[in-house]
């Protein structure tokens, strides 16, 4: 498993990331378990959750997952989202940071997190006291790096003269490409490192998907959120051309999209997700499966240009 240092924290970890927001709800606790397993046994040392994953069971799992083998993983947790009813049960004030972190440090059974998301912008407090209340962690010996996702280029850039925050988890896949406009050529200029989510865009890329109804089940079903940002007409066209190019260069559909991402974009770090552990087993192997060819770059990037539209860049 390819391995590299995330920007300036030292941080070496795996390109793939094992993200766990399946745990405790479309994954029971002993699949999770051997999802884990499974993970260490192929290299990855890189593992992702969040306070707000099915209720906090998520960091639960994967704390007794990783039980006795802590030191040997780099581990992620993110705050932001609600929680819960209280004023401190979401957001990035200070109260809410702090009572986040011992929260999930008890769920995780650890005493210290290697990376700690900012999760989305709290726009009713001001970013100095979210990166002052989080610098306090780190000087506590509780987080290690700050990180931050679902942020704006613009936002991150400000927090650059405040607090440097050297790694970003954004959205990033064959269907959802906006990043590169602004958001990539600032993480080149401030160093900033890039742990991508939704390599597959949910599912959608797997290709197993049909417009008509989501798979029971599935991240689609009943989940206003991900139908609001992939179930439409032109990114199941999108979906379609993929197949095409994925029969033409003899190639799964998520190979194309996971060795995409690995091997001819500018992002440091691919967070891989499953509810099943064959899930994970396909995943693995088609992220193994190595570069793709010009023909095949060429033909992705045309699938691209017709979901996005006609959009002319400002600054040329």
């Amino acid at each position: 498993m390819d391995q590299i240092t995330l920007s300036k924290t030292g941080l070496n970890v795996s390109r793939l990331c094992f993200g766990t927001m399946t745990f405790g709800g479309q994954t029971d606790e002993q699949a999770s378990v051997h999802m884990v397993e499974r993970c260490l046994d192929a290299g990855i040392n890189f593992f992702d959750t969040a306070n707000v994953y099915t209720g906090g069971t998520s960091e639960t799992f994967l704390g007794r997952a990783l039980k006795g083998r802590r030191h040997r993983v780099i581990l992620a947790s993110k705050v932001s989202n609600k929680v819960g009813d209280a004023p401190d049960q979401r957001g990035l004030s200070r109260p809410a940071i702090r009572r986040a972190i011992d929260e999930s440090l008890t769920r995780l059974e650890t005493d210290y997190l290697d990376l700690y998301y900012m999760h989305l912008p709290d726009y009713s407090t001001r970013i100095e006291e979210s990166l002052a209340a989080m610098a306090e962690l780190v000087q506590e010996g509780k987080v290690r790096h700050i990180a931050q996702s679902n942020y704006a280029a613009w936002q991150v850039t400000q927090m650059q003269g405040i607090v440097p925050v050297l790694v970003s988890q954004p959205m990033y896949n064959l269907l959802a490409r906006g990043i590169e406009q602004e958001f990539l050529p600032m993480s080149k200029e401030f160093g900033i490192a890039n742990v991508v989510y939704n390599p597959l865009a949910g599912g959608l890329l797997t290709g197993k998907h049909s417009a008509e109804e989501p798979i029971r089940g599935s991240r689609f079903d009943k989940n206003k959120m991900y139908l609001d940002r992939y179930w439409h007409a032109d990114d199941f066209s999108a979906v379609e051309a993929v197949r095409g190019i994925s029969k033409q260069s003899g190639r799964s559909m998520v190979s194309l999209a996971l060795c995409w991402l690995l091997h001819h974009t500018a992002i440091e770090c691919v967070i891989l997700g499953a509810s099943k552990p064959e899930q994970l087993d396909q995943n693995l192997a088609a992220a193994g499966e190595g570069p793709l060819d010009g023909e095949t770059l060429a033909a992705l990037d045309k699938v691209w240009e017709r979901l996005r539209g006609v959009t002319p860049k400002y600054n040329r």
